[in-house]
């Protein structure tokens, strides 16, 4: 059962640095969104919180969404955009790209999505984005099943790798998915779509149709250089910053949306073949066999001062934030679909209210190396997964 909330998307990875030059200062050739904001008084009657009226716009995203009350609704609103030093932001109107100045008023009723053109400095590259504003669903309290068939899969905005969608291609829902693929591809960006660590496969499934292979890969020369040998194929609820990628990895990774139900058990079906070679992140070999990871965390994400609580690589299972987890024991190497099963242990009673006002996320994380975070796993590591069940007591 998918659940249709707006979070952003993955796709792009950013534009290329060339530029023309005046004198000796040569144009800024970037053309990002870095940050988006509404104006919207009273803001926590629409939204759920005061910060969700902003966001941090990752590199890696060309979708930006947000989130307001089921049972509200927006017209038009003061729309704000930061953008890389010297680029121009175009709105798309009556079917042409015109100039946008900020604090202008967007229509964001109907739940349209807006599109944007952002050209940089030197005239030379552009990119596109899509913002939109979508209603929440209405809080069920009754026993659900959350199915997750990785079937919606294609290639990102440049071609170079796999990126997930959510129940309709191209939809912009609750379960899409993040990976570290554009990390990957700042270290072998000559590799081929199927050489990347996270792959969409379009048949072979346990139901015969597509599935999600991980697959610890080498990053090559530029790895070594950087103390990031390795880059396990992984997939989570969440987002990544790739801008983070190489000097905070840990940071980078960034768990969890908004979730109004209770997790209580997480099953599905899996395949394992470990690499020959364990090694750790100086690259020298290990005397143990690689393990693939698969776990589910439930954590509130808001502190005592109303601040918002983000899980990042190095806090995703050990935070204090936390409430509730599954992982994952018992894996063996299989070439068959084996199907796995674990269940979700709270070390305290969900809030029903924080539960109705989005007071917790949830993250269902997987990847080829245990230790993948860390940069150590065996090389040739598969981990296949497909059919994934979360059940909701409510």
């Amino acid at each position: 059962m998918s659940k249709k909330i707006f979070v952003p998307a993955l796709a792009l990875v950013g534009c290329l640095s060339l530029g023309s030059c005046i004198g000796d200062e040569p144009l800024n050739a970037e053309c990002d969104i870095e940050q988006v904001s509404l104006s919207v008084p009273d803001a926590e009657s629409i939204f759920y919180h005061e910060y969700d009226t902003m966001q941090v716009v990752s590199s890696a995203v060309d979708s930006v969404g947000f989130l307001i009350r089921y049972d509200k609704s927006v017209g038009q609103l003061p729309l704000t955009l930061k953008v890389t030093e010297g680029a121009q932001a175009y709105i798309l109107s009556d079917g042409e790209f015109v100039p946008f100045r900020n604090g202008q008023l967007v229509d964001f009723s109907e739940e349209q999505i807006r599109e944007f053109r952002i050209v940089s400095q030197d005239g030379k590259w552009a990119r596109m984005y899509k913002i939109n504003i979508v209603h929440d669903v209405a809080p069920e309290r009754e026993h659900f099943f959350m199915n997750v068939t990785f079937d919606h899969f294609g290639l990102n905005s440049t071609g170079k790798y796999h990126v997930w969608y959510g129940a309709e291609e191209n939809s912009i829902s609750y379960d899409q998915w993040a990976t570290g693929n554009p990390g990957f591809n700042l270290s072998k960006s000559s590799a081929k779509v199927e050489e990347y660590p996270t792959v969409g496969v379009a048949e072979g499934g346990v139901d015969g149709g597509p599935y999600v292979k991980l697959e610890t890969r080498d990053t090559g020369a530029f790895g070594r250089m950087v103390n990031m040998r390795l880059a396990a194929g992984n997939l989570f609820i969440g987002t990544f910053d790739v801008a983070n990628a190489l000097k905070d990895a840990m940071a980078a990774t960034r768990f969890g949306l908004p979730f109004k139900h209770k997790p209580i058990k997480v099953t599905g079906w899996y395949k394992f073949k470990a690499g020959e070679q364990f090694q750790n992140r100086q690259g020298q070999k290990v005397d143990r066999m690689d393990l693939p990871d698969i776990y589910c965390v439930m954590y509130r994400n808001q502190d005592s001062e109303g601040n918002q609580v983000l899980l990042y690589g190095d806090d995703v299972l050990s935070s204090k934030a936390i409430v509730g987890l599954a992982r994952i024991t018992g894996v063996v190497e299989t070439d068959e679909w084996t199907q796995f099963e674990m269940a979700v242990e709270y070390n305290q009673e969900l809030d029903d209210n924080l539960l109705e006002n989005n007071g917790y996320s949830m993250t269902l994380s997987m990847a080829s190396s245990i230790e993948g975070a860390s940069f150590e796993g065996a090389p040739g590591s598969i981990f296949c997964v497909d059919n994934v069940v979360i059940e909701c007591e409510y």
